[in-house]
């Protein structure tokens, strides 16, 4: 058995796009039959249909959010404790585990694995594949207790310590993995102006947003010097990014809705709801005020970050900040004619730019087609005239669901069976993808090394 075991998971290092996709498809249908059972549910309410069940399961594994029922009248506890289960592994990943348990049953580490590994933890090839992903696990937990232990401190006295205490860990587990799922329908906003809560939700988010590379590079587990000019040019890159992401999409939202849906709050209370909207647009898909109630401007602004999402290696979806800052610092050294792409001191790889070009197309091209599936199921025969938003609903909800964020205007729970399988279909694909993607540009490539001649194309 442990010989079989050991070459499936072998495996992942030769075909890690499909077995990664299968990690997840396997993990959505496990839950789907344990939230059909009826003790997942509460007394006296309807049972979940199939579909229900294997949306609620796969917006669970793939850490995306979007809800169809509800876990607050639905859900009994071993329902909610399903979600849990379902957040934690898929938050983790099949890389992640699927290391641990063949380093663990062979004893081997294959030089594919260690290639793999590299680019996703971004660590040397002489470093213990165990040690590296024991310590993935350990600041996982780590991160998850410490905001457990925040928020039950945040929360104590306002009910039974037992189901304050529950609220606290599930909150932190999905909080830590960018799930966005919360006990709560209302999610966060029975909390708005609670500082403690709010601001711990907001930092686990944006360490589980930042990756494992960034926070193993930043907590100096593997390397010596503590001097922090040593970080890499990753973990620089995406800690500039990710600020200025941060600081721009908090300024705009208070900005924009400043007479909206923030008017009418103390400006403490506005400023931080408004930073965190900015935190959760990214990946997490909590939220502290319905999104419905926000105007077209701030709408599209949470799209585009919601497109942007976290960094590579994290808990967070989207097309990767990592991925737009280098093609953003490429769009800059063209336009002022470098030769060379670089920041910090440091030059990006033509392979780099290629591979973010890749994704990017990639991403896009899903998203356009999962979005023109929508609008073909949903709205076929509607006018432009008699839409009345429509049309920037389906398109927040393919957003949301590909970037696996969690964020909805309220249409998810409209949408029909088929247009609940396109959405299943796309968390799948956000899940999966970035990884599915790296692995194929790590291969090297087949074919005679031809080199054809060259020939001009007019651009623009």
């Amino acid at each position: 058995m442990q010989k079989r075991l050991a070459r499936y998971i072998g495996a992942l290092a030769l075909y890690p796009a499909p077995i990664l996709f299968g990690w997840y498809l396997a993990l959505s249908a496990a839950g789907t039959l344990l939230l059909l059972l009826p003790a997942c549910r509460l007394p006296g309410t309807a049972p979940l249909s199939l579909t229900d069940a294997m949306f609620t399961a796969t917006s669970a594994a793939s850490v995306t959010g979007l809800m169809v029922v509800s876990t607050e009248t639905q859900l009994s506890t071993a329902g909610q404790g399903v979600l849990l289960v379902l957040i934690q592994l898929g938050g983790l990943g099949v890389m992640t585990i699927g290391t641990l348990l063949f380093v663990s049953i062979t004893g081997r580490q294959p030089v594919r694995f260690h290639m793999f590994t590299k680019e996703t933890l971004n660590a040397p090839l002489s470093a213990d594949v165990r040690r590296l992903i024991l310590l993935v696990i350990g600041v996982t937990l780590l991160f998850e207790f410490v905001g457990a232990v925040a928020l039950l401190l945040a929360r104590l006295g306002d009910g039974p310590f037992l189901e304050v205490l529950w609220w606290a860990v599930f909150h932190a587990v999905s909080g830590f993995c960018n799930s966005g799922i919360s006990l709560q329908d209302a999610s966060l906003a029975p909390w708005s102006g609670d500082p403690a809560v709010i601001l711990t939700m907001s930092a686990l988010i944006v360490a589980g947003g930042l990756g494992f590379p960034v926070l193993l590079d930043m907590f100096h587990l593997r390397r010596r010097s503590r001097d922090r000019r040593s970080l890499r040019f990753h973990t620089k890159l995406v800690l500039a990014a990710s600020t200025i992401l941060l600081a721009v999409g908090m300024l705009a939202i208070w900005w924009l809705e400043r007479d909206g849906a923030l008017g009418g709050l103390p400006a403490g209370q506005a400023a931080m709801n408004a930073l965190f909207q900015s935190v959760t647009a990214r990946s997490a898909g909590f939220t502290t005020m319905p999104v419905e109630h926000f105007a077209y401007p701030a709408i599209f602004l949470l799209i585009l970050l919601m497109v942007i999402g976290g960094s590579s290696g994290s808990t967070a979806g989207g097309v990767k900040v990592s991925t737009v800052s280098i093609l953003a610092l490429a769009g800059v050294a063209h336009a002022r004619r470098r030769w060379q792409t670089a920041a910090f001191g440091r030059r990006v790889p033509d392979r780099m730019l290629r591979a973010a070009a890749t994704v990017m197309a990639v991403y896009l091209t899903i998203l356009v087609t999962g979005f023109m599936a929508l609008l073909i199921l949903e709205a076929p025969g509607l006018a432009q005239a008699e839409a009345e938003g429509y049309f920037l609903d389906l398109a927040f909800e393919a957003v949301s669901a590909l970037g696996t964020v969690g964020l909805s205007t309220g249409a998810t729970a409209e949408l029909g069976e088929a247009s609940r399988l396109v959405i299943i279909t796309m968390m799948l694909l956000g899940r999966t993808g970035p990884l599915a993607i790296a692995s194929v540009l790590l291969a090297p490539p087949k074919g005679p090394k031809i080199r054809y001649p060259e020939s001009e194309v007019i651009i623009g």
